[in-house]
């Protein structure tokens, strides 16, 4: 009798095996796929109605010097560098949803949604520049280095996220979704700003002194704020899209989201460090800056007494040959490799997440971004 109940189980076991294989083989042919050159242009395609839906809108309506303004702002701002959080929007639609409830109207509206966090990721980008002294963006003069411009880019920025309010209400505003557009909007704003504060406040020179603040976990908890709006957001976004998404909307892949933003953090204060500008498409200014990055912070733990003075002494120095001798001090300490075994590290458990989601769309999707994502050098 034993041995019969053992050997049911085993057969129990090995038809729940054989039934997962079958669904994930059936589920694993529907699939969506998509061409990224052909999505992207899709997507760019948009951005001339989306920026005539914001300035012949009717809060312009009487505002003519406004409408032109908002039309330059717009095409200056919008269009360039990797366009990865759109991207995310409207290609996410695409996974997310089911192919028997998929429709090219919807995709449309993704693609709309997307241009919408591109204005608030142009709207971030305005502000970083202005506080941390940038002069390149994406390749070009950033916005507030216009002859024309100036300090009024701090207005600018806030133009661009009423754009992205604007646009979401002539689009969405009659929707069931658009409580929860707004609500995820802000949300990424005020998680967004709080990072930016900690990412300021935080900073190092001699005479704050605060080098016992620079440490791993607060590197993370600025990265877990910066980044809601790089992830999360145009992640969970097109789940709004899709009917019944928000059966998708799980903590699992809210986690998942958080990694990728942390992983991003490490990415670009490495980038900040060791980039090529004209690969960035932006200058280094962490060193000069005081900030406490990836970098800094790594480079801390592996410091003896000597490597912490100079750290101390040079470190948020604007001095041309004081980052120099930072940048010498992160060599020393081998922060390349040390960079490339961390990243590797975050890159298998994030794929082990991903692997543990049950929708092979889901997984190939945030498959693809992961692996877009590893090894980035701009």
């Amino acid at each position: 009798m034993a041995a019969f109940i053992r050997q049911n189980k085993v057969l129990y076991k090995q038809l729940r095996q054989l039934s997962t294989q079958l669904h994930r083989s059936t589920e694993r042919s529907s699939v969506p796929s998509f061409d990224m050159t052909t999505e992207r242009k899709a997507f760019v395609d948009v951005l001339p109605e989306v920026i005539n839906a914001v300035v012949t809108g009717p809060k312009l309506e009487d505002l003519p010097q406004i409408r032109s303004w908002t039309k330059k702002l717009l095409e200056y701002t919008l269009g360039r560098g990797k366009l990865g959080r759109g991207l995310m929007v409207s290609i996410g639609y695409r996974m997310f949803e089911e192919p028997e409830n998929f429709s090219e109207e919807t995709q449309h509206e993704a693609r709309v949604l997307g241009w919408c966090s591109e204005m608030l990721q142009a709207k971030i980008l305005i502000l970083d520049d202005i506080v941390d002294g940038g002069t390149i963006r994406r390749g070009q003069p950033c916005w507030h280095t216009q002859p024309d411009v100036g300090l009024t880019a701090i207005n600018d920025s806030l133009l661009l996220y009423q754009s992205a309010l604007e646009l979401m209400d002539l689009y969405f505003g009659k929707t069931a979704a658009y409580a929860d557009l707004m609500k995820y909007f802000n949300e990424a704003v005020y998680r967004a700003t709080m990072g930016e504060h900690l990412d300021l406040w935080t900073s190092y020179n001699k005479n704050k002194n605060n080098l016992d603040v620079f440490n791993m976990d607060l590197v993370n908890t600025i990265a877990k704020n910066k980044y809601i709006y790089t992830f999360k957001l145009p992640i969970f976004l097109p789940l709004l899209l899709v009917k019944n998404g928000k059966r998708k909307a799980t903590e699992e892949l809210s986690n998942i989201c958080n990694e990728f933003g942390r992983m991003t953090q490490y990415q670009d204060d490495y980038l900040d460090a060791y980039g090529i500008e004209t690969i960035t498409g932006k200058t280094g200014r962490d060193i000069q800056e005081g900030k406490c990055s990836w970098v800094a912070a790594t480079a801390l733990q592996h410091c003896n007494d000597a490597q912490r003075a100079v750290f101390k002494e040079y470190y948020g120095s604007k001095d041309p040959e004081h980052v120099k001798r930072i940048k010498q001090l992160y060599d020393e300490l081998h922060l390349p490799k040390i960079y490339e075994q961390c990243e590797r590290t975050m890159y298998d458990s994030l794929m082990r997440q991903i692997q543990t989601l049950p929708y092979e769309s889901d997984r190939v999707f945030l498959s693809k971004i992961l692996n877009a994502k590893y090894k980035r050098v701009n």
